[in-house]
């Protein structure tokens, strides 16, 4: 019986290191499903082929290039606009500025004519013996001197007019070429 028991004892030992063994690889397959879709390598880019980038490049360029360019357009036509505008207004103050000055060489005349009608004045005083006729003449004579500075003030102001609406018809005109071209 000493080697029946030696037998069962080792055949025990055989049973229980087989089922440690089966537990072990139990516990060593049991997260092989895991491991495999871990390992299992997942198509994260898909490529695309030359032709195709082309034909998206292609697309977008036709539907993008007429917006594009019509803006554009849009912005050159209102920089044309404000440039006409700022040519205007440049033209506008120079014609300010000479009226400004032809006022300003007006008065100094006027006040030169005026130091000269008081001078003639302070003769006339003194020729009083002259008569009536004289004054009737020299009062004629201021009336004509004054409707001919109003008539002067009014052919420079519309010569200054006219030449304002030149300069206007001039930029429409090369704003309407700038356009057909």
């Amino acid at each position: 019986m000493n080697a029946l028991s030696g037998c069962v004892a080792s055949l025990t030992l055989s049973t229980e290191t087989l089922q440690s063994t089966i537990d072990n690889l139990s516990a060593a397959v049991e997260d092989y499903p895991r491991v495999c879709k871990i390992l299992s390598s997942n198509r994260h880019f898909e490529l695309i082929s030359a032709k195709e980038i082309t034909t998206a490049q292609t697309l977008l360029s036709t539907t993008i290039q007429p917006e594009t360019d019509r803006l554009l357009r849009e912005t050159e036509k209102a920089v044309h606009k404000l440039a006409l505008k700022e040519r205007k207004l440049i033209a506008d103050a120079e014609l300010l500025e000479t009226r400004i000055a032809n006022s300003l060489k007006n008065k100094s005349s006027s006040s030169a004519s005026e130091v000269l009608q008081m001078k003639v004045e302070d003769e006339y005083e003194d020729e009083q013996d002259d008569g009536e006729e004289d004054a009737k003449e020299e009062a004629r004579n201021e009336e004509t001197l004054r409707k001919l500075r109003a008539q002067r003030q009014r052919l420079a102001y519309a010569v200054e007019r006219l030449e304002l609406e030149k300069r206007q018809k001039e930029m429409l005109v090369k704003k309407s070429l700038s356009y057909n071209i």
